[in-house]
């Protein structure tokens, strides 16, 4: 019987690395791979012709709004929401600081500034605000700025007052320069108690210059009080006393120099020197001469 019984039969297993059917495999794995590469070209064409179609859709719009005047109403409703957004999130003025207002009523100065509690924080227009509050009397420089989260500071230099101007009968306080600070307050007193007079159409413009050659004579611009200038561009100096020096148009160093001279070797009072005359010196006494 052990004899007689028949042998199991073995399943003969083809290898894929059969030469017969390597290259089926192969035409398979490249159909797969052709398909795949298909898909995905079609998928990258799709998005590349949705991507035309929004730009060209886009663009069109942005060309509509435009040529129909629409666009700044666009751009307009958007920065609104964008503000109304920040605002709600807290982003507005809560203190608006002023320091440096000395003569400066400080009610003016916020006036100037047209910057108010509860407006949008990045909305305020900084360089206006400057400009408006350097054009009031009394202001120099100023400095508006904003500082994190909520305030806004403004700084201002007052401007020094340097002489009296007087103009149309009326007196001015001027800065060194020559600009017009504000109307001469007799009230005022905090002003300096030395402020010389300017008088004449453009005198306040030149006060500067002949401001200068004075002091380069000490006991010259110590007593002078006020100081005349005329159409031609000659100045006449009023002293403290009264007394009166007539200076050339030019030339004036040598001018004041021969009149210091004067001074130191004579003690007799004079009301009027003048020196308009480079060769010459011309005395008015101070009192009659008898006879």
């Amino acid at each position: 019987m052990a004899k007689n019984a028949k042998k199991p039969t073995k399943v003969r297993r083809v290898s894929p690395l059969k030469p017969g059917l390597s290259g089926a495999s192969r035409l398979v794995q490249s159909r797969v791979h052709a398909g795949m590469r298909a898909a995905t070209l079609s998928r990258s064409s799709m998005l590349r012709f949705s991507a035309s179609v929004l730009f060209v859709f886009f663009a069109l719009a942005f060309v509509a709004l435009w040529l129909g005047g629409h666009l700044s109403v666009v751009r307009d409703n958007v920065d609104a929401f964008k503000r109304n957004q920040l605002m709600a999130m807290g982003f507005t003025v809560e203190r608006i600081d002023v320091t440096g207002e000395g003569r400066l009523n400080e009610a003016d100065v916020r006036a100037a500034v047209g910057i108010y509690e509860g407006d949008y924080f990045f909305g305020a227009d900084l360089r206006r605000a400057q400009s408006n509050t350097e054009s009031l009397p009394w202001v120099d420089r100023a400095v508006v700025r904003r500082l994190w989260p909520n305030r806004i500071v403004v700084q201002l230099v007052e401007t020094a007052p340097y002489a009296l101007y007087q103009k149309d009968g009326q007196l001015h306080l001027t800065a060194y320069d020559g600009e017009i600070i504000a109307p001469y307050d007799p009230e005022a007193g905090d002003l300096p108690s030395d402020l010389r007079l300017f008088i004449g159409d453009d005198a306040a413009q030149h006060a500067q210059s002949i401001s200068e050659t004075l002091q380069h004579h000490p006991a010259v611009w110590a007593d002078t009080d006020v100081l005349t200038r005329y159409p031609s561009g000659r100045w006449d100096v009023t002293f403290r006393d009264g007394r009166v020096l007539r200076l050339p148009l030019t030339d004036l160093d040598a001018a004041l120099r021969r009149f210091v001279a004067l001074k130191t070797h004579t003690t007799t009072r004079y009301a009027i020197v003048d020196l308009r005359l480079a060769d010459r010196m011309t005395l008015t006494p101070a009192y009659p001469i008898d006879a």
